[in-house]
């Protein structure tokens, strides 16, 4: 593969990344948001039914009761509508944290790539190396042969 077009696709992946666990960060700060919520409703619920334990039941009027009780019908579908929004949170951030592990083992896939390709150049490199300076000393040996055979040569052609 091109190295120029490995490194874009991993450039790519890094911002898919990144994007992805920013969206992940925003889900879980909205599911902690539904989470808070949810709880302050509940103990909205649960103070205001002990404050109405409390009263003496004999002094309220009928209507009262029936004003009691469809608050606390309206309040119970809040409590069921925020606890439905919380799942629907919590099933958002849980895949959005899938997503980001995908994005994440996709580059790292990219990069383990690009790494090997930079040492797969580096033994080609060192091999080219190799090649040249082994060339080089036998040039050198041949050189050396040749220049020793010519100097015997020489020397043997004359008397001492």
């Amino acid at each position: 593969m091109n190295p120029a077009t490995l490194r874009l696709l991993i450039e790519r992946a890094r911002a898919s990344s990144e994007l992805a666990q920013a969206r992940h960060g925003g889900l879980r700060r909205a599911e902690e948001q539904a989470r808070g919520h949810l709880t302050m409703l509940r103990q909205y619920a649960a103070e205001y039914d002990e404050r109405a334990k409390a009263r003496p039941g004999d002094s309220r009027d009928p209507s009262a009761d029936r004003n009691q009780v469809v608050f606390l019908a309206r309040l119970q579908v809040a409590i069921d509508t925020q606890a439905q929004e919380l799942e629907t949170r919590t099933r958002a951030a849980a895949a959005a944290a899938v997503e980001v592990a995908a994005c994440l083992q996709r580059q790292k896939s990219l990069e383990a790539l690009d790494l090997r390709r930079v040492q797969q150049e580096r033994k080609v490199a060192a091999r080219r190396d190799q090649k040249n300076t082994d060339e080089f000393a036998q040039r050198a040996r041949e050189r050396a042969a040749a220049s020793g055979q010519q100097h015997d040569a020489g020397s043997t052609g004359r008397e001492p």
